[in-house]
């Protein structure tokens, strides 16, 4: 188990570790410091990235002076999980950290698809009531390391014949308040030497922090961009999320344009659905005329209760009528399904706890 200085870092003792970063980027960086050609970075991303060799000693295309230098002075340390739970659906939760700093992140199996949901903080500041994470409060950004880690973590989990075919950025904490450690990753997963996972096949979920929304679209990211909308009024909204006293739907809406425009694809919204508080037909009149004008598809989620919870799960019947008004009034509207929510791995229920029917791991 590394330290907390180790996980603030990214480093082990005095080494620089070179996990999260592109093939290219590493290639740069043994040039500067060895004079070594840039293609030993591709040499490395593929060991590293394609796979699974952590060792400089294992990468046996690499002359053992280089793999002597290497193991001096850099590291591929990425932390392993301390607990997994494991659902009937097939789900897993994977625990990494300490007793006072983790995150936690899920696998989740559907049909063909294998989609592993990543965490970038430990805890989230934001304050959004009906997030079981919130109520850890703040602890720290994670590392790009520690980010492409719980991707890498999770390929170990499956068979040979399988592969991670997605990923989401919404796990534990707030991912644009990490940007650039969250650019830095899906820089590797686009990378023609790095995880194998499409870019469009990626996804990263905000509360709707607007600068960095912007700047997501001035820098042409083509990973998905999912907001977490969860009310179309403003008073409402500023209840549940904090962070709507701060950017407003206005310029929330503003910002969702941009993307869609500089991006040229549909921005998602995720609408987490709650009994009583935001699921009548009057609160899907205001959906949709906040998104008249933004090219999007809506993700419907049936809010699923956890211990410091105060809100309860609507009806099926609530949640279809809710679906039924939407579409086709909104251009894509679909009812997420939810996994594992026996281990608390379902959205919003993230929260670093450890429970009685944990699988410690090897």
């Amino acid at each position: 188990m590394m330290t907390n200085d180790e996980l603030t870092t990214g480093v082990t003792a005095t080494k620089e570790n070179l996990l999260g970063r592109t093939a290219e980027q590493i290639g740069r960086r043994l040039t500067d410091e060895f004079g070594e050609p840039s293609y030993r970075g591709q040499q490395i991303g593929n060991w590293v990235y394609r796979h699974g060799v952590f060792d400089f000693h294992d990468m046996t295309n690499l002359n053992g002076g280089l793999r002597d230098r290497l193991t001096d002075r850099f590291t591929l340390d990425t932390p392993r999980p301390k607990a997994i739970q494991d659902s009937p659906d097939g789900t897993q939760k994977l625990l990494f950290g300490d007793d006072t700093d983790v995150w936690e992140s899920v696998l989740m199996r559907d049909g063909e698809r294998r989609t592993v949901c990543v965490s970038t903080q430990s805890g989230c500041g934001l304050g959004c009531r009906f997030c079981a994470t919130a109520t850890m409060g703040f602890q720290r950004n994670l590392t790009p390391a520690e980010i492409v880690g719980q991707i890498i973590r999770v390929g170990e989990l499956l068979p040979e014949d399988e592969r991670v075919t997605n990923v989401v950025f919404m796990g534990m904490g707030e991912p644009l308040q990490n940007y650039d450690a969250v650019k830095a990753v899906l820089d590797v997963i686009a990378s023609t030497s790095g995880l194998e996972v499409s870019i469009r096949k990626t996804t990263v979920s905000t509360v709707g922090l607007v600068p960095q929304i912007h700047r997501w679209a001035q820098d042409g990211i083509k990973a998905h961009l999912a907001i977490s909308l969860i009310s179309a009024d403003d008073k409402q909204r500023s209840e549940l999320m904090p962070i709507n006293r701060r950017y407003p739907l206005a310029e929330l809406k503003e910002a969702a344009i941009a993307v869609a425009n500089a991006t040229k694809h549909r921005v998602t919204f995720e609408y987490i659905l709650m009994d009583g508080i935001n699921d009548s037909i009057d609160d899907a009149r205001k959906l949709v005329s906040f998104i008249h004008g933004i090219p999007c598809k809506i993700n419907l989620i049936r809010f699923h209760p956890h211990p410091e919870s105060e809100f309860r799960r609507p009806s099926e019947e609530r949640v279809l009528a809710f679906r039924d008004y939407l579409y086709p009034r909104a251009p894509a509207v679909m009812i997420r399904k939810s996994f594992g929510v026996d281990i608390d791995a379902a959205c919003g229920q993230l929260a670093g706890r450890v429970g009685t029917g944990d699988q410690v791991s090897r």
